[in-house]
């Protein structure tokens, strides 16, 4: 590992220091069983890995050290041979929360491995490129990075209070081949290497066990998507740069002079916000000047019902977070940043969805830790926002909720699940809990946690610091994910079982072959005292599951 992390830092020391430099001999780099066991350690400690590709093999297969060096080694030849060619990733879509579904392509275990390995070479490089306005899918970064930059524009020296809401058209979808291959060449001289990126871009899809080839874009949910998604959009960051973001100071003055005013970028993946602090008419001339870039030099669109211009007074909202401008006559101006309004509706849904009618067989004490997991970590997100009123308010509501959930569970008057549940919370406040022996199990309130300001320390290239150490955990940067445990003591055993069987059965309805919305079906039920074993059950698609006679019934 310690000669990884130097052959990476030597990367990124050399691209710091010659930004025209061609690096070549890359290949070689991933051929080494040392960086291949590694990448294959990454893999493996992800969440996906549960996740079967299209030859249905998941982290359960390779639960021995056997099977993990018959891999490495079998990925050594291939590459070491120029004979590997990636399989087609398999189309899965998942909710979005505008009740669409966002398509993401799901690659085996193998690709994903080679794909971490591209990963590992290209991000020392390029991290040295980048610049900081780009905070999404980099190294010890975050959302929050963004809402903090904002603060250093959005005041009295600044006075960028125009601001240019932009979306791009389905990004990672659009990325030009042809463009990308070219921009990359500019950093990457090794033909090998090029070729090996060439062919998973084209390696295709798999959806409803039908072929299709992929001209243009990236899959997301893949591995190296998101290093070449920033390598392709930091062409947007260059334009802004050279253009406007590294005019000197007298040149700035300039410009104010001639009523043009100057503008910042804020870029996280494929949403960004250009502020300027010119009039409204410049903010158009910069939405029209920078739409004209991105279709002339990418061929990328901008989406029409998301790109809007506003004034900071009006407020906007960006990466989860409702940012206002406030104007008071007895204090000065002040930026406030609340969490968004969809994200507090999120959070409505999601604690209404478990505490429905359906889990009143649920214990009340996971009940409660389910509560308490998706309550810390909503709350987590917004800690350096203006959110203390508003988690009090919902602390009020998830606690009505809750109340009215134990009441229709047991049937009881209000008065007797008063007296069931409501316990002194450390011999102080009174709180919904269980009291389980000695200890208690109370209901999180996120109005306890302090808030406090966010001060942004995202270093220029985490690879050139003598501590960096690369992590293994994919850190989700969201409020609220779509899987949540909902309390229920059988959730996790079920779940565990379905993936068993998804491995062991080629991860299709045994039907149809259909590899999405996979269901497990009882072929006797449970109501006629069925188990959930593996002889009693068949993985069928929604479609062949709705089929049968006890579909829905419980």
């Amino acid at each position: 590992m310690s000669d990884i992390i130097k052959t990476q830092r030597s990367l990124a020391r050399k691209a710091r220091h010659v930004p025209t430099h061609q690096f070549g001999h890359l290949y070689r780099l991933i051929c080494r069983t040392e960086w291949i066991n590694y990448a294959l350690h990454v893999v493996l400690s992800r969440k996906g890995s549960q996740t079967a590709g299209i030859d249905g093999m998941t982290k359960k297969h390779l639960a021995s050290n056997t099977a993990k060096a018959e891999l490495v080694q079998e990925i050594r030849e291939e590459l070491c041979q120029k004979q590997f060619r990636p399989k087609p990733a398999r189309r899965v879509y998942i909710p979005k929360a505008n009740g669409k579904k966002r398509p993401l392509g799901i690659s085996s275990i193998k690709d994903r491995v080679v794909q971490m390995l591209v990963k590992m070479i290209l991000e020392p490089i390029y991290e040295s490129d980048f610049l900081n306005c780009s905070n999404g899918f980099r190294p010890e970064r975050r959302t929050q990075d963004c809402i903090a930059r904002l603060d250093s524009y959005i005041n009295r020296q600044g006075k960028f209070y125009w601001v240019i809401e932009g979306d791009i058209k389905a990004a990672f979808d659009s990325i030009h081949h042809k463009i990308l291959m070219k921009i990359l060449a500019k950093r990457i001289a090794d033909t090998h290497f090029l070729k090996l990126i060439r062919r998973f871009l084209k390696a295709g899809i798999m959806e409803d066990c039908l072929f299709k080839s992929t001209d243009i874009g990236t899959p997301q949910g893949a591995v190296c998507s998101p290093i070449l998604a920033n390598i392709y959009l930091h062409q947007l960051d260059l334009f802004w740069w050279n253009k406007y973001g590294n005019l000197h100071r007298k040149e700035k003055e300039k410009r104010r002079n001639k009523h043009l005013g100057n503008c910042a970028l804020i870029r996280y993946a494929d949403d960004w916000l250009l502020l300027t602090n010119g009039d409204k008419a410049e903010a158009i001339r910069l939405r029209e000047e920078f739409k004209t870039f991105l279709w002339k030099e990418l061929k990328l669109e901008l989406a029409p019902e998301k790109t809007h211009i506003t004034h900071v007074n009006q407020g906007f909202n960006f990466l989860g977070f409702h940012i206002r401008r406030y104007v008071s006559a007895y204090d000065r101006p002040k930026m406030l940043v609340f969490p968004a309004q969809e994200n507090i509706k999120k959070l409505k849904r999601k604690v209404k969805e478990m505490t429905k009618r359906k889990y009143f067989q649920d214990s009340p004490l996971l009940k409660i830790n389910a509560l308490n997991t998706v309550l810390r970590g909503w709350i987590n997100y917004y800690r350096h926002s203006n959110a203390k009123k508003i988690a009090k308010d919902l602390d009020f509501w998830v606690n009505k909720r809750l109340f009215i959930w134990l009441r229709n569970r047991h049937k009881l008057r209000p008065r007797r699940i008063m007296k069931m549940y409501k316990h002194r919370e450390n011999g102080k406040r009174f709180n919904l809990g269980v009291i389980n022996g000695d200890k208690g199990y109370f209901l999180y309130k996120m109005s306890d946690l302090s808030l406090r300001k966010y001060r942004s320390r995202a270093p220029d290239n985490p690879y050139l610091k003598e501590t960096w150490i690369a992590t293994t955990i994919q850190k989700v940067d969201t409020p609220l994910t779509n899987k949540v445990w909902k309390g229920n003591a059988e959730n996790a055993a079920w779940r565990e079982l379905k993936e068993k069987i998804k491995a062991e059965r080629g991860a299709k309805c045994e039907w149809c072959g259909n590899q999405d919305q996979l269901d497990l079906h009882h072929i006797i039920a449970r109501k006629d005292k069925g188990k959930d074993v593996e002889e009693n059950l068949l993985l069928l698609c929604r479609t062949c599951h709705a089929k049968t006679s006890s579909f829905g019934r419980r």
